[in-house]
């Protein structure tokens, strides 16, 4: 099972650009596992190994942060599934007779959920935050430092026709699972897109100026504002974006909505099959989920 990326918080919050990508990135880990009930019962014990993979927690911190992540594992079963059961169905009428503008809402409310999230977890990020010491802090950032060093040589040091290439390989094995292998028509049309994404490398600069102020905040003597403007970068980290991010955002989400109609009216019989069969399943795996016994989420969070 291949779980999603490691640097939890930063991408999480900052790639915006590829917010239609995170949203359904949730979804395919959990319907690319045999076991997704399971693994979706357990993903609170999961998100906790991750953090703790790039930060090393006291007991007191674990606790705390084990209890938060059950309350917002509580949350997203109890308010989030059931919508995103209802934006399955949604897509589903569109595979058969694809509409580039209903395909648009649904982005758009792809977004909505990933909006949901970060208002979720923000809190949460940035109280774990202020709980580090400076050891710990140091500690965390030299790892998100490194991923930023490791994202830039794998998506943007490569020359425009290997980076091209490997995107469109990319996509292509992400969707393989759902539709089966691609024809050569829409081959040719994940190429085409990969080329119109190209030299696009806002996301990582983005990315690096989040960071950079979340450091500036935590570096400044706290007199007790500090909570509340990490929360801000967390819930909208769009007020860190430059002008030339926010029309690589306007161009991504573009060309996303475009991609999807065009690759679903190229859809072959059988692949439109395979794709009704995996949401269906899907579907039924989400209502099949019980948010029994789930901790009730406290209305504030801090006191």
């Amino acid at each position: 099972m291949k779980y999603a990326p490691r640097s939890w918080w930063v991408r999480g919050a900052s790639v915006l650009r590829r917010r239609f990508g995170l949203a359904l990135a949730l979804m395919l880990f959990l319907a690319s596992c045999s076991l997704m009930r399971l693994a979706y019962y357990h993903v609170d014990a999961w998100l906790l190994s991750e953090v703790e993979s790039y930060v090393a927690l006291d007991a007191g911190q674990r606790d705390w942060l084990a209890e938060r992540l059950r309350a917002h594992h509580a949350w997203h079963c109890r308010t989030q599934l059931p919508s995103y059961v209802e934006w399955l169905g949604a897509l589903q009428g569109q595979i058969d007779a694809p509409n580039s503008a209903q395909i648009q809402a649904l982005f758009q409310q792809l977004e909505s959920f990933i909006d949901a999230l970060l208002a979720e977890f923000a809190p949460t990020l940035a109280e774990l935050l202020l709980r580090l010491s400076p050891a710990q802090r140091a500690e965390l950032f030299a790892r998100l430092d490194q991923d930023l060093v490791e994202a830039r040589t794998k998506y943007l040091a490569p020359p425009p026709e290997e980076r091209q290439r490997e995107r469109a390989k990319r996509l292509e094995k992400r969707l393989k699972p759902w539709m089966g292998d691609p024809t050569p028509q829409q081959v040719a049309r994940i190429r085409q897109w990969s080329v119109a994404m190209d030299g696009q490398s806002g996301w990582l600069t983005n990315r690096q100026r989040l960071l950079d102020a979340v450091r500036e905040v935590l570096a400044r003597p706290d007199t007790g504002g500090a909570r509340r403007q990490l929360v801000g970068l967390f819930q909208t980290p769009a007020t860190v974006r430059t002008a030339d991010y926010a029309r690589e955002v306007v161009h991504a989400r573009a060309e996303a909505v475009i991609l999807t109609t065009d690759l679903l009216r190229l859809a072959t019989g059988s692949q439109r099959k395979q794709l009704q069969e995996r949401i269906d399943g899907l579907r039924t795996d989400f209502r099949a989920l019980s948010c029994a016994g789930s901790a009730t989420v406290a209305t504030t969070y801090f006191e």
